[in-house]
């Protein structure tokens, strides 16, 4: 008899009422993989520094690799899928802590107006025999028509963003080399969640 008793309480038009205007938000979290094409590529990792996730959803870190030796890498982000302006704001202001640009895959804008989640941090990888770091790389996911789309940035990448192309270039480090190399980051077309990543000539 409990259940019925409840069940009508829930049914008066106040309860209903309110049932309607609470906002409903899924909670699970997901293993958001992004894949990078890097031709050469023998180790992958990308190290957390910093990380903007929508309210109210889970989050349990960064995870990376070579899952495609001398092929691919990818990155994978253990969180929650709801977008809001406050993960794209907080994009946006650490892409502008510098000169900065984003590339995007299947998207129109220089900046996304809403994201799952972001995340900053330090790229390491070896391609062919030169060990190299990026800092301060930022990925992100938001959405575009019915796709969870990826985006990329970084205050230290240079570029032109152009509309569903383009490419960025970031001087980095590369292990007992005084002269830094250059890294190019473009997305695949369709992309979705891939990414290239090559080393181009300063």
């Amino acid at each position: 008899m409990k259940p019925t008793r409840m069940l009508r309480r829930l049914s008066t038009p106040g309860a209903l009422a309110l049932m309607l205007s609470a906002p409903l938000q899924a909670t699970t979290e997901h293993d958001n993989e992004v894949f990078f094409a890097i031709t050469g590529v023998k180790s992958f990792e990308f190290t957390e520094t910093g990380h903007s996730v929508s309210k109210g959803q889970p989050y349990s870190g960064v995870t990376s690799g070579v899952s495609k030796d001398g092929e691919e890498a990818r990155i994978v982000v253990k969180a929650g899928r709801h977008k809001t302006q406050a993960v794209a704001q907080w994009f946006k202001d650490a892409v502008n802590a510098g000169p900065g640009q984003t590339l995007a895959c299947d998207s129109k804008g220089n900046f996304p107006d809403e994201l799952n989640f972001a995340v900053e941090g330090t790229l390491e990888m070896q391609i062919g025999d030169k060990q190299i770091t990026c800092k301060d790389i930022l990925i992100a996911q938001g959405s575009f028509t019915t796709t969870n789309n990826w985006w990329m940035g970084g205050p230290q990448m240079q570029g032109a963003h152009v509309s569903l192309s383009g490419a960025t270039l970031q001087t980095c480090s590369a292990k007992g080399s005084l002269l830094p190399v250059a890294v190019v980051f473009s997305p695949q077309t369709p992309c979705a969640n891939h990414f290239n990543i090559s080393i181009g000539s300063l």
